[in-house]
């Protein structure tokens, strides 16, 4: 990012010299100055948007989050709102990171990215919830009851190796975001 920014501080750099240099050798008016202002800021949005210019974490990740979206099939769709809920999503792990990372999307990126995701989620959240009506939602199998107890009968191997691959199938916007980071950053997909 450090180098991402200095190369946008050096084009503004660049580009309030020529303006300057400009207003001094022709004499220019007020509007004149403020009509070349304009367009070097409309340039600059244009440069932006094309992924040459990078100065923010958000300029920086964008792109790649749009390839991502893209690849799965969820641009361009018109996905129905979330319906209210609370919590953490179905089949999502409590995780611990050691990086906190803030973008700011534009809203329509951002809608469809959470609404892509709790829909594409579906059917396996349905699925994994009929897994824990079976199995239980215990690690052991059992369902969370303080009056019951373990009778030490839990899901077979491949019952658990079927719940992580349900797992798998929910999309977390976290998860999303991470994938367009990784990507933006160049590192190889884990």
């Amino acid at each position: 990012m450090d180098r991402e920014r200095q190369v946008e501080r050096g084009w503004w750099k660049r580009q309030r010299q020529v303006i300057a240099d400009r207003v001094a050798v022709e004499g220019l008016s007020t509007a004149q100055r403020a009509g070349l202002v304009a367009a070097v800021e409309a340039e600059f949005v244009r440069l932006r948007d094309a992924g040459r210019l990078r100065g923010t974490r958000t300029t920086y990740v964008l792109p790649a989050l749009r390839e991502v979206l893209v690849e799965r099939g969820w641009s361009g769709r018109r996905w129905k709102p979330v319906p209210p809920r609370r919590g953490r999503p179905w089949g999502t792990h409590d995780e611990r990171f050691d990086a906190r990372v803030t973008l700011h999307l534009p809203d329509g990126v951002g809608e469809t990215l959470v609404r892509a995701c709790h829909w594409a989620s579906q059917p396996a959240v349905r699925r994994l919830q009929g897994w824990y009506d079976t199995h239980g939602d215990h690690w052991r199998g059992q369902l969370h009851d303080e009056n019951a107890r373990w009778s030490g009968v839990g899901p077979s191997r491949a019952d658990l190796a079927e719940r992580e691959r349900l797992i798998a199938g929910v999309h977390t916007t976290a998860g999303v975001l991470r994938e367009a980071i990784r990507r933006a950053l160049g590192e190889a997909e884990r």
